[in-house]
């Protein structure tokens, strides 16, 4: 019923990450998650973990990178679609995305794969889900890099009635909402470019994992509907903090120089829990992975040759 359409904007584009991609895909208790690997498949595993409501093909342009990079021969780069984005299954009906099912979904896959430890490249929400997972399973982790993400969106102790309340009117009004639709890839590939704050191009390599075509003039985003509801909770700035202070693993975050401006009051409140924390900053905007992966790789090859001596 449905078909996978195909953006012809980005098909000559990044070509040896398209031919060397292999579809994976992981059953999980909700539904299956799905996503591209490349490199050997007995490698070292290395999660890729995208932002909310982009998809895995976020991290394209940087496997380009990866498979000509010395990280290819040892490494499998595993870039994942989250629940309810991309090809990866929505969550069953009634749910609505809590924040933390993201970390746990991460933690349990690798324990279902029987991965002793993962090396992890995460943008925005994944990052986010990875630093919460690198304190909460420190052992798990051994190297991340974060992109445009630090700590969590954090709620004062005092708003939580207030959060509650937006989030439960929240639930109610996204119920009676229509996604909406498009009679041509070019006026959705405008609506992504128009919603991200990067060139028509990469909103077209995300539009075209991320959309359905139900008809000669019916385009549909795949995400679900239920991601753009409100959070009904978030942890505090001291919850938030105490996680951070236990991870272990080597931690570099990567800041867009005109990325996201909350990341610097971020690493005011919470710098201190990871002494050692290292931060750089990378010519770009909020999706700079995608902008500058040579940059990116750059930063992923140095932190893992370093911790491996």
């Amino acid at each position: 019923m449905t078909t996978t359409a195909i953006a012809p904007s980005t098909q000559l584009r990044y070509q040896q990450a398209r031919h060397h991609a292999e579809p994976v895909s992981f059953d999980l208790p909700w539904g299956t998650m799905r996503g591209l690997q490349w490199g050997p498949t007995d490698g070292y595993p290395l999660l890729a973990l995208h932002g909310w409501l982009d998809n895995c093909h976020s991290f394209l342009p940087l496997a380009e990178e990866f498979l000509q990079s010395d990280l290819a021969g040892d490494y499998r780069l595993i870039a994942l679609d989250w629940a309810g984005h991309g090809h990866s299954d929505h969550r069953p009906a009634g749910n609505y995305y809590p924040f933390i099912d993201y970390v746990y979904d991460i933690w349990s896959l690798c324990q279902q794969q029987q991965w002793p430890q993962v090396a992890i490249v995460a943008h925005s929400m994944g990052a986010y889900a990875a630093n919460m997972l690198a304190g909460i399973a420190p052992e798990l982790v051994s190297e991340l890099l974060a992109i445009e993400a630090f700590g969590l969106i954090a709620t004062a102790a005092d708003k939580t009635t207030t959060e509650l309340r937006q989030g439960f009117r929240s639930r109610w009004q996204q119920q009676q909402k229509q996604p909406p639709r498009y009679p041509n890839l070019d006026l959705a590939i405008s609506a992504r470019a128009q919603a991200g704050d990067f060139s028509r191009e990469l909103a077209a390599l995300l539009v075209e994992r991320g959309i359905e075509q139900f008809g000669p003039e019916h385009y549909q985003f795949r995400a679900d509907g239920q991601l753009r509801v409100s959070s009904a909770v978030r942890l505090t700035a001291a919850q938030i903090g105490d996680v951070l202070a236990h991870i272990e693993c080597p931690f570099t975050v990567l800041l867009g120089s005109h990325g996201h401006q909350r990341l610097k009051t971020a690493l005011q409140d919470w710098r201190e829990q990871v002494p050692h924390l290292r931060v750089h900053e990378v010519e770009g905007g909020h999706h700079v992975h995608m902008e500058r992966p040579d940059a990116i790789i750059g930063y992923l090859s140095q932190i893992i040759r370093h911790h491996n001596g």
